[in-house]
Formats: C-alpha cells, structure tokens, sequence
C-alpha cells in the first residue's frame, strides 16, 4: 500500500489574496480582505505556477465555457513553484472524458473576519481626517461655528478633486507614456470575473501578468512598463485623452481651491 508523501503548510500572501494549503489538507483556503473562500481539491481541475503567479483552474461541466480562475500575484517564483507541486501532489487523478462537477458550485466563502488591524492605507485616512477635523474646531472656536458648515461642503468638494486627479490622471498618463516608452504585447483573454474581463500575457522575462478590462474582445493589445511589468495600460484614443485631461485639470483645481481655502480660514482663525 502505497501513501502519499507529507508535504509542508504553505502560504502564498500576494497582491489582493492570500492562499493557505496545509499538510493533509482536502481543499486550499483562500482569503481576500471581503470574504475567505474553501476550495475543494475536487474543484480544481489544474494548477498552473508560472513565475511570480499562481493559478487554480477550477472544473467545468461545460467545456464550451472557460472555466473560473483564482489567481495569486507577485509572490516570490519559489513560492509559487512549492505551492504548485504541493497542490498537484493531493490533486485527485482524473481520467480526460470523465465528467466534471461545477467546481464553482463546491466552493463555500464565508465574510473575512475582521480583527485584523488596520492597513497603512486606513490609518494615513483616518490620520488626515483628524487633522482636519482639528482644523475645523480650530475655526470654529476661535471664528464662527458657521464657517465650519462652509468648511465641510469645502471638504467635500476637495475629496472629489482628489479622486478625479488620482483614478483619471493616474490612468492618463500611463496610457500616454506606456505605448510609447513601454513593451507592446498581444494579450490573450484568461477568464471572467463576475465584473470584468481579466487578460493574461507574459513580459520579455517569461513571466506572466494579468490585466482587467470590461470591454476588451479575445485578444487586447497593451503595453507595459519594462521596469515593472505588471503595470499596463491599453491605448487610450485621441478624444479619450481629451475628456481625461479636462477631468484631471477640474480634479486639481477643485482640490487645490479646496485646500487652499481650509489652510486660509484655518490661518485667519490663529492670527485673528
């Protein structure tokens, strides 16, 4: 009688998710920051370890339909590789004509728990809420508390110019600089996530990367950064690029005549 090797606990904590497969273990855990998923090794049709990512290739009653994929990035290629062998030693054996389950219909996802402590993210949020925050008693004390009225409408106004400058213009300009300083590839079409299209393609290293696009078809030409291959972008068109710039310009007049009003009623309100 034969019994299968004892094989390490192992930990994949990448960008987005992390994945949990334990010595002995009959599914592979995966958490994101919304929700932890258990992943049967029976709804697992392949695992696929290529460079710095790992794909589980769930099983399909439908051949015809491509089959959903739970996918971790940038975790270190020996990781990757550890975790891959490790999973495919506990796979069960199937032969090619047998007919698969719906593996997503085996998956149980319960929400994330949430006693973990806060991200740098949260905490430089909160941080810069309660310095504004103190600014605005600051006015309100030592001026009037109906400039603190104004100064939240301002507020307001300065978090939507933050947003319009950091989602569009952070997306103008790669879509500007990256076709033309970047590595233009074909990329191929992966799977389908319940919101968008995700796209596979592999830098010059070998390494494969993934990009979301709602509206792409099978295939999708971008171009990414030779210094940090997983940052792509698709070529924005020319009228495109003129609604992006507008919208970036309003973002930093409305933050910039947003902070700018705060930091003075903030002045007046201590040499007043």
């Amino acid at each position: 009688m034969t019994t299968r090797p004892s094989l390490p606990s192992l930990v994949l904590r990448g960008s987005g998710a992390t994945a949990r497969f334990e010595d002995g273990s009959d599914h592979v855990r995966w958490e994101t920051a919304a929700s932890m998923s258990r992943i049967p090794l029976e709804a697992i049709e392949e695992v696929r370890g290529s460079g710095r990512t790992i794909e589980l290739v769930l099983t399909t009653a439908d051949a015809d339909r491509l089959p959903a994929v739970y996918a971790v990035h940038d975790v270190s290629a020996a990781a990757v590789a550890a975790f891959t062998a490790a999973v495919r030693a506990r796979l069960p054996e199937r032969a090619p004509d047998e007919p698969r389950a719906e593996g997503e219909g085996l998956i149980t996802t319960v929400p994330a728990r949430t006693d973990r402590g806060p991200s740098r993210r949260t905490v430089l949020i909160v941080a810069v809420i309660a310095v504004v925050a103190a600014m605005d008693v600051t006015v309100g004390v030592r001026r009037e508390w109906e400039f603190v009225a104004l100064l939240l409408l301002v507020h307001i106004v300065t978090a939507a110019g933050l947003v319009m400058v950091i989602a569009t213009g952070q997306g103008l300009y790669y879509g500007r600089r990256l076709p033309k300083h970047g590595i233009t590839v074909m990329a191929e079409l992966d799977h389908h996530t319940h919101n968008t299209k995700v796209y596979r393609y592999t830098d010059l290293d070998g390494v494969t990367h993934f990009y979301r696009d709602p509206l792409g078809g099978q295939r999708l030409e971008l171009s990414y950064d030779p210094r940090r291959p997983g940052r792509a972008a698709t070529r924005i068109p020319v009228f495109l690029q003129c609604m992006m710039a507008l919208v970036t310009v309003l973002g930093v007049c409305f933050a910039g005549g947003g902070l700018g009003f705060t930091l003075y009623q903030f002045g007046v309100a201590l040499t007043g």
